[in-house]
């Protein structure tokens, strides 16, 4: 009898173990049947774009006149190449003590990786992190200037137009979302380090430097909100989870 009852409980215990095994099993298989992930061709090309934030520094520094506009490129699931080109005109006096002019261009290239995997094919929303490589060639010049020193007394001087190169190392991370077909809204925070700090140690430094940012500063920090357009040339492999 007690032989039967360890027989009919083995048995039963062996029942129960491959019934949950083969319900894990088909758990298991379910779960990946569900995130499969597939390949599929989607739309890519150059995204153009403009940095509408350089309004709100034209609003708060009148003086400042900048134009920034933003391309990029997938060339791979999510990759980017990734550039700027830069234009700014600067036109400050201080009638007391002070005259500034000055203007030029910059342009950087670099590029994006985005953190996100595409989880459904039709999404088309980024987060990156991003580098780049800097360059601004512009020129200034102060004519007028007043120093008031209780020992050297008042002195007047000037400075004449200089042509000067900026170059510095950038690192970017930010948000891209499409809100209608192939037009999307973005922001995105800069951090610069300037290469050729003299640039901004020196008696005069430019007082600002072209898609850079202040010039009398070795870091400067920027923050920028763009809207861009996504021009489809071509396509390129990208994986998706179904």
């Amino acid at each position: 009898m007690k032989r039967t009852s360890r027989c009919i409980f083995s048995i039963l215990l062996l029942t129960l173990l491959s019934t949950a095994a083969s319900a894990q099993k088909a758990k298991k298989d379910s779960a990946a049947q569900k995130e499969k992930e597939v390949t599929i061709l989607v739309p890519a090309g150059i995204r153009i774009g403009a940095d509408l934030s350089r309004i709100a520094v034209k609003i708060f520094q009148p003086y400042r006149t900048d134009v920034t506009v933003n391309l990029d490129a997938q060339f791979k699931d999510r990759l980017y190449f990734a550039s700027e080109l830069s234009y700014n005109r600067t036109a400050h006096s201080d009638t007391a003590t002070y005259s500034y002019k000055g203007s030029g261009m910059a342009a950087t290239l670099g590029v994006n990786y985005n953190l996100l995997k595409r989880q459904v094919p039709k999404e088309n929303f980024i987060i990156y992190g991003g580098a780049r490589y800097g360059i601004a060639v512009f020129s200034y010049e102060i004519p007028e200037y007043v120093i008031d020193s209780d020992y050297w007394g008042l002195y007047k001087g000037s400075l004449p137009k200089t042509n000067e190169m900026a170059h510095w190392f950038e690192l970017t991370v930010g948000i891209k979302a499409e809100v209608l077909k192939n037009f999307f809204l973005g922001w995105s925070l800069h951090e610069r380090i300037l290469l050729n700090k003299k640039l901004s140690t020196q008696d005069f430094p430019p007082l600002i430097i072209p898609g850079f940012g202040k010039g009398n500063k070795g870091n400067a920090f920027d923050m920028q909100y763009t809207v861009s357009y996504l021009v489809p040339l071509w396509k390129v492999r990208q994986v998706v989870k179904l």
